[in-house]
């Protein structure tokens, strides 16, 4: 049964020290952008530009982005969800690996890159909480089977979180046009399965007039490559953090399905 825990999110801009992806698994960048999104040309750039943002963010040794995705709080199809995600979840598990093709040799990070497409506002409405991964455990994590809403379909392994009362939640109000968040999705160079990936969902902020925008938002998945000694050990060792079973005690088939859009440069990703 599912029981739902109110939580206090905090203000990060106010904190004395600005949050880092190193340290809490995102950070907010400045990052101005003068772009449509609406053309192929206009996509490419915007893939370019985020591949620089992770590179600088984390050191890596080349970085691509793969796949972008349009939020307007409505279904938007093909290419994209276009509703925002309103639950607590981290998007990929150790069984991602299986689909990711890197190099040989490689560790490999996966990192968004959220920010709003209204060039003259702040994000007024349905802003992104993050969870600081160093306080959430293991324990807390629950595998889940999942569907991409994109065309086709396509099945996945995700998480949810069970609340915490050490859990610690973090947003930035009214984020400029100018302004890029960098929150890291998975990175197979983190042991500890908490630290690995970023819990985020968007929610309704208490302070948001009534006569709020809807938010309109893109996001982008940055794959970024580090060296690596053993790849094949530590992805079968990471797999196997996954439970076998499900809860009702039958036994789980999880499994990730290759997504159909992913490096495809924008051409099945369309805003509404």
């Amino acid at each position: 049964m599912m029981v739902i825990k109110p939580i206090r999110i905090h203000d990060a801009r106010a904190l004395s020290q600005a949050p880092t992806v190193k340290r809490k698994g995102f950070e907010l960048v400045d990052a101005p952008l003068d772009i449509e999104y609406g053309d192929h040309d206009s996509i490419s750039r915007f893939y370019r530009h985020c591949s620089e943002l992770v590179m600088e963010a984390t050191g890596c040794l080349s970085a691509r982005t793969m796949q972008h995705e349009f939020r307007v709080g409505a279904p938007v199809l093909p290419g994209g969800a276009g509703i925002y995600a309103e639950s607590a979840h981290a998007d990929l598990t150790p069984y991602f690996e299986d689909v990711l093709a890197v190099p040989d040799g490689r560790h490999f990070g996966v990192y968004n890159v959220w920010r709003s497409t209204d060039p003259k506002r702040a994000v007024e409405s349905k802003p992104l909480a993050l969870c600081d991964c160093s306080t959430v455990s293991p324990g807390e994590m629950i595998s889940s089977d999942g569907w991409r809403l994109t065309e086709p379909s396509t099945r996945m392994v995700l998480y949810r979180l069970v609340h915490g009362t050490a859990q610690c939640w973090y947003y930035f109000p009214a984020m400029e046009p100018g302004e890029a968040l960098i929150f890291r999705q998975y990175d197979s160079r983190i042991e500890n399965p908490a630290d690995r990936v970023t819990f985020h969902t968007a929610f309704n902020d208490p302070t948001t007039r009534e006569d709020a925008r809807s938010r309109r938002s893109i996001e982008a998945r940055v794959l970024a490559v580090f060296a690596e000694d053993d790849p094949a050990g530590r992805k079968s060792r990471y797999q196997a953090e996954i439970p076998t079973l499900y809860p009702d005690g039958s036994v789980s088939t999880w499994r990730y399905e290759e997504m159909t859009d992913w490096g495809a440069s924008g051409k099945h990703c369309r805003p509404a």
